[in-house]
């Protein structure tokens, strides 16, 4: 009997000594690792931010289109999120069939439509068949699997500049139209 209260007495501060290095392990790695400062907030007035954001859209098991961002915000009453320092993939029956850079954009996350817009340089929309498009501004229209723009437009290709305004490019199709004030420069 004196053995088991013994055994009983034991075990008792066997645990309260374990609990006891426990607590202080747990005190040690919160001194050691203090919570990192936030200098600049991920998001300014939006109720949700994220870096490193991406957003693709299929269909069928395909990826149509890829969406990646620095930086993206999103307001939960609204269904679109602001993106910064954008790059955007579309893919076509073949692969992928234009590669867009911007610095800012908005998608759409009910359509899947999404706005590209750079304030100083212009989009540079690069095609796989070797032709490069450049405007201030794009839009895609999901739903008719489109790309246009109002802005001014230049393309450039093996041997040719054409200049413009306006642009509807149909994925598609993979037809492409400049709208108004059409200038071709052939070149060698």
């Amino acid at each position: 009997m004196f053995r088991l209260w013994i055994r009983w007495i034991l075990r008792g501060m066997t645990l309260c000594l374990a609990g006891f290095l426990g607590y202080v392990l747990m005190q040690q790695m919160q001194a050691n690792h203090p919570l990192p400062v936030m200098t600049e907030p991920v998001f300014e007035t939006a109720d949700a931010g994220i870096e490193g954001f991406v957003y693709r859209q299929t269909a069928d098991g395909r990826v149509q289109w890829e969406v990646e961002a620095q930086k993206a915000e999103s307001d939960e009453s609204e269904q679109h999120v602001v993106l910064k320092r954008v790059q955007v993939r579309l893919f076509g029956r073949a692969g992928q069939d234009m590669e867009l850079e911007a610095d800012e954009g908005t998608i759409n996350t009910a359509s899947g439509d999404f706005e590209l817009r750079n304030e100083d340089e212009l989009i540079t929309i690069d095609l796989v068949n070797g032709y490069t498009i450049l405007t201030p501004h794009v839009h895609w229209v999901d739903a008719e699997q489109t790309i246009s723009t109002d802005r001014p437009v230049t393309i450039h290709g093996p041997g040719l500049i054409i200049t413009g305004s306006g642009l509807v490019a149909e994925l598609k199709t993979e037809k492409l139209g400049v709208l108004d004030n059409v200038h071709v420069h052939i070149t060698s």
